[in-house]
């Protein structure tokens, strides 16, 4: 293998490698070896990246990290740090994006802050991440299985005191002893997450989910093991590994529900390669060296080989291939791509050798914009979110001080009952359902936009889609294909269609103007043209097969006499341009053409007015031009000729008019007025500045995700109600019914799990879509 890579060229392989190669599956970075991570490392696995100000954010990868008290917890802490300027956790993908001083902070001390909170801290990577989660995930089911075990063993010991009081004492002692085994590994290693996370929310001053439930099960243990060391009173081994094995299943839900979300957000991960062949001197010399991929400059060329990945943006300068795109369209067929054809980094070379000269590289392609667009959803949290974390504290300090006075009372009143009434309190309050009820939906939603390639940038943007009642499009690239193409046909003599299109080919081949391509690309067979002339503001003129023709507006071509042709031009189509074929006789043939629809544009109206959602559309063209896009899209209100800042003001106007207000556009020109609207929307062909500025990125560029996207946030806004509305009215239910002694602990264990469970099996109901 060694004899291979550096017969590859490849020998820079080692000097990348910060660790020796193990077969161990493990972390690569901890706290002792970061300082091994240098700039140069840092650029290329991405996890750094240096702003102009001399700052940088630093993107951790996180383990430990189980719910929204964790995210709370980290957060604040990390903001206390010198040299940390901002923090923000990502429960989903347990990546943090922190904002430091590289001179007042370094990275070990960074790592050193998160592991003085009982969480470890690596340098985030998306293979890492994956593998993390699965180490977590395969802890959490072992804990789980261990706990469910135990509790039917412990609840099949348990059944003779349930059935009778005819047991012997000695039987009983022993059952109990028994049972008092088989908790124990339950309380000491299943349990051990919550009085973790119990640890360092008391460590930081907080009260999270975790505090009642330590709490509860350190109470009905300690209880238990005084009544089983005495022989008499009551246990509750039962109750205690019911509790944990039906709260450790529903953490395990909700952890396969996160996952799937990161996977699907993860798009852009493991891409691009890292190392490229960059020809020497193309194209006089072939040689090829093996480069670091984010090391390519503008100009340079590249070797692609059969099944390689493109690694930077550019155009194809030599042979001809299938590229697959699907990591960015969504597309499963490939499309062919041949010398001229833009290409972009990340596309699978499927079949032919290809040399592609860089346009763009790094951090400057267009997956490393969408990977930025992606951290920044990932990182930021939305309102709703921190709201229901602070809540939740806030409950549990409450629960705690009502548990703490139902203790109180009942030891006044019924000594005998007040373990099991306060245990049953503690169960049955656990703010495990009200913690979970946002953020597994809405990492759950998040999921189900990734699946979709639909990148959010702004945590509000969720919120705010599902409050919105109009939809504005730009014409141009958003409803259009943002290119012309022939959409009428008049032959005014007995010439076929085939032909007049290839000698119009001929006239117009090697022409970059837009109507010469739209031309080329209509004919189906090319005639050869020689000598041909153009004649500005005219058209062109040359000799086919003998003769001359000429090719531009109906008067230039019908060499003055316009009267004889002009109704056969008002009758072509409104809003098209017409150019007039014709040779020395007089017009052959008209030819309209005119930016075409996107097919799905007419379908994507359609599901906005079945969701009682108005569209307009806000264009710089021409009156004419844009009512006639906007009767083929089902469009009534049009609104032309606006330069950018009329646009903007037309969105100010809209939101007075109909309230919440979206954007939907792709161009430079098109950037104020997304960043006006309630919600901006760019497609994924959009400009890097209109990609900046939106809320939304369809990746696709298909507008039919927009209605799917206001579908998924006004479901997620509908279940996270759901599910506060449930978990605050069942707490308010079952809580008095558990302080006033009509709740047993056994029950009150399993209608908390439960709670948790039909939260987060609704939360997954916004990830469908």
């Amino acid at each position: 293998m060694a004899q291979t890579i550096h017969g590859a060229g490849l020998a820079a392989f080692y000097r990348d490698r910060p660790l020796p190669a193990s077969t161990e599956e493990r972390t690569p970075v901890a706290a002792d070896s970061a300082a091994t991570y240098d700039d140069a490392v840092a650029a290329r696995t991405g996890w750094l990246r240096r702003r102009k100000d001399g700052t940088a954010d630093v993107a951790l990868l996180l383990e430990g990290v189980s719910c929204g008290a964790c995210v709370w917890l980290l957060e604040t802490w990390l903001a206390r740090q010198t040299g940390v300027l901002g923090a923000r956790v990502n429960l989903a993908l347990r990546r943090a994006e922190v904002h430091v001083d590289p001179r007042r902070i370094a990275l070990p001390a960074l790592l050193g802050a998160v592991a003085r909170v009982g969480y470890r801290a690596h340098p985030y990577d998306p293979a890492q991440r994956e593998a993390a989660g699965r180490r977590e995930g395969r802890a959490l089911l072992r804990r789980t299985a261990l706990a469910l075990l135990a509790m039917m063993q412990i609840m099949m010991l348990a059944l003779p005191a349930y059935l009778g009081d005819d047991v012997a004492l000695a039987d009983r002692r022993l059952l109990e002893w028994a049972s008092l085994t088989l908790a124990l590994p339950v309380l000491i290693h299943c349990a051990q997450p919550f009085f973790a996370g119990a640890w360092r929310d008391l460590r930081a001053r907080r009260v999270g989910m975790d505090v009642p439930v330590a709490v509860a099960l350190l109470a009905a243990f300690a209880g238990s093991l005084v009544s089983t060391w005495r022989g008499e009173g009551a246990t509750y081994y039962d109750s205690i590994a019911m509790f944990v094995g039906l709260l450790l299943l529903a953490r395990l839900f909700e952890h396969n529900a996160r996952e799937r979300a990161a996977r699907a957000l993860d798009l852009t991960a493991r891409v691009v390669p890292v190392i490229a062949e960059r020809y020497d001197a193309w194209p006089q010399q072939r040689d090829l060296r093996a480069v670091v991929a984010d090391a390519l400059a503008a100009g340079d060329v590249v070797r692609v080989r059969p099944g390689g990945v493109v690694p930077a943006d550019g155009a194809i300068v030599d042979g001809a291939s299938h590229l697959d795109e699907s990591w960015l369209t969504g597309e499963s067929m490939p499309r062919g791509a041949a010398v001229g054809d833009a290409v972009l980094a990340g596309a699978i070379n499927r079949d032919g050798m290809l040399a592609v000269r860089v346009e763009r590289a790094g951090d400057t392609t267009q997956i490393a914009l969408l990977g930025r667009l992606v951290a920044a959803a990932a990182a930021a949290r939305p309102p709703l979110a921190r709201a229901a974390d602070r809540v939740a504290s806030a409950f549990a300090v409450a629960m705690l001080a009502i548990a703490a006075a139902t203790a109180l009372y009942w030891t006044s009143v019924d000594p005998s009952r007040a373990l099991a009434i306060t245990f049953a309190v503690l169960a049955v309050s656990c703010p495990c359902a009200l913690s979970l009820a946002t953020p597994a939906a809405l990492a759950a939603a998040a999921g189900a936009l990734a699946r979709r390639h639909i990148v959010t940038t702004r945590p509000e943007a969720l919120e705010a889609l599902a409050r919105v009642r109009h939809v504005a499009f730009d014409k141009t690239g958003t409803l259009t294909e943002g290119r012309l193409a022939l959409v009428a046909f008049e032959p005014l003599r007995a010439v076929p269609r085939h032909r007049a299109l290839g000698i119009a080919a001929a006239l117009e081949h090697g022409s970059e103007h837009p109507l010469a391509r739209a031309v080329v690309q209509a004919a189906r067979v090319h005639a050869m043209a020689h000598d041909v002339r153009n004649v500005p503001g005219d058209g062109v003129e040359g000799t086919v097969e003998g003769a001359t023709w000429r090719l531009g507006r109906p008067g230039f071509v019908a060499r003055g006499d316009v009267d004889a042709i002009d109704a056969h031009v008002r009758a072509m189509p409104r809003a098209c341009t017409v150019v007039a074929l014709g040779d020395e006789t007089g017009v052959v043939a008209l030819l309209g053409f005119a930016d075409t629809l996107r097919p799905d544009a007419g379908r994507a109206v359609e599901q906005l007015v079945d969701a009682g959602i108005a569209s307009s559309i806000l264009s710089g063209d021409r009156a004419e031009t844009a009512r006639a896009i906007a009767g083929r899209a089902g469009i009534d209100e049009v609104s032309a000729e606006l330069r950018p800042d009329a646009k903007r003001g037309a969105i100010a106007a809209l939101h007075g008019r109909a309230g919440c207000v979206a954007m939907v556009g792709d161009g430079v020109n098109d950037a104020p007025a997304l960043a006006a609207a309630d919600v901006g929307i760019a497609l994924g062909s959009a400009t890097p500045l209109a990609q900046s500025t939106a809320d939304l990125v369809l990746l696709r560029s298909r507008l039919t995700d927009v209605p799917a996207a206001i579908a998924i946030a006004r479901r997620t806004r509908r279940i996270v109600r759901q599910n506060l509305t449930w978990a605050l009215l069942y707490n308010a239910a079952a809580l008095p019914a558990a302080a006033l002694g009509l709740v047993t602990p056994l029950v009150a264990s399993v209608g908390m799990a439960v709670s948790s469970l039909v939260v987060v099996a609704n939360a997954v109901r916004a990830g469908r879509g």
